[in-house]
């Protein structure tokens, strides 16, 4: 008995979870330090229904996924947490619309439920942070990372740090402005990065170009939600040619290496990774508009030659093994 006690006592000092809230799923792993995945699980999010729901659906979910590794929740050294808000250095979710969440105790409450130490961050920072750790950035020394979806988020990494700033709201880079007076974003705002480059933005054009009588196979696509078009969707009609998605992509493309200008000539980083649905589906048709578009707008021009401009390696488990690596730097 005495040595199986030890032997857990021992897994505990050497395994994390790491969990990404999103507004329809949430997505598990456990894995080592070193990023080694021994179990995953998902679960839809059920916003409707309320903090609490949400935060019970989370445990099952990191049970799931100890329970595919062999380990009980207890044999966890802590969990990392990413969720679509800006989080306090606690772990409290400032704001996430798409939960109806505001000034929730996130960490706290997962504390409590699991027993386990718990921290929180912005899915997008993890995000990036996971890149810089276990993916695309490994062995860079500054890492800016963008997720391309049905929004534009971000995050920067500064010689392992997460840089997140005095109000929590850092590298919120689909929200810097791109086109003074331009289209009007989610945020309110116009000419954001984000009205032209996540999806959103790009179904805003969509519906623009087909009410003005343009051509596409959207147009005739059963069930289709312009205003979050299917990663699949889009790449399809991609490489059947349609003139109207490869004019709308390449657009955003060109206004995503704009923005990745601005960042290069702002922080001079070593890395910038591009992830998020859109470009797991089309990076490799897409990345070379975004460098040709960001090489022509950094400043100074050598700039660009410092700068690797490379798509995500790790997909859907970026933000998931991001938060795990947090939880690592944390509380190893």
């Amino acid at each position: 008995m005495a040595k199986k006690k030890a032997a857990r006592r021992k897994v505990g000092r050497t395994l994390y979870a790491g969990v990404d809230i999103g507004g329809t799923k949430l997505h598990t792993v456990v894995a080592r330090g070193n990023g080694k995945i021994l179990g995953r699980a998902r679960k839809k999010t059920k916003g409707e229904l309320g903090f609490a729901g949400v935060m019970a659906r989370v445990v099952a979910c990191v049970e799931a996924a100890c329970k595919e590794a062999g380990i009980s929740p207890k044999d966890l050294r802590a969990v990392g947490v990413g969720a679509p808000s800006a989080m306090t250095a606690d772990g409290v979710a400032v704001h996430a619309p798409n939960l109806g969440w505001r000034r929730t105790p996130v960490a706290a409450k997962l504390r409590s439920l699991l027993g386990r130490p718990v921290v929180g961050g912005n899915d997008c920072d993890v995000g990036t942070l996971g890149e810089y750790v276990f993916g695309a950035g490994k062995g860079s020394r500054s890492l800016v990372g963008l997720l391309v979806g049905t929004g534009l988020g971000g995050g920067i990494v500064y010689h392992g740090a997460l840089i997140s700033g005095e109000n929590h709201l850092a590298a919120e880079v689909g929200h810097m402005t791109v086109q003074v007076d331009g289209r009007l974003c989610s945020c309110g705002h116009r000419g954001c990065l984000e009205a032209y480059a996540s999806k959103s933005g790009m179904g805003r054009r969509f519906a623009a170009d087909l009410e003005a009588g343009r051509q596409s196979v959207l147009a005739t696509t059963k069930g289709i939600d312009l205003a979050n078009v299917r990663s699949g969707v889009l790449l399809k009609a991609y490489r059947s040619g349609d003139g109207l998605v490869r004019d709308v992509l390449a657009e955003s493309a060109r206004y995503l290496g704009i923005g990745i200008a601005n960042l290069v000539t702002l922080l001079g980083p070593d890395t910038v990774v591009i992830g998020g649905g859109v470009y797991e589906a089309l990076g490799r048709n897409l990345l070379p508009l975004v460098k040709a578009a960001a090489k022509k707008a950094v400043w100074p021009p050598a700039s660009y030659k410092d700068t690797r401009i490379v798509l995500s390696a790790l997909g859907d488990d970026a933000v998931a093994l991001g938060a795990l690596a947090y939880a690592h730097q944390r509380f190893h």
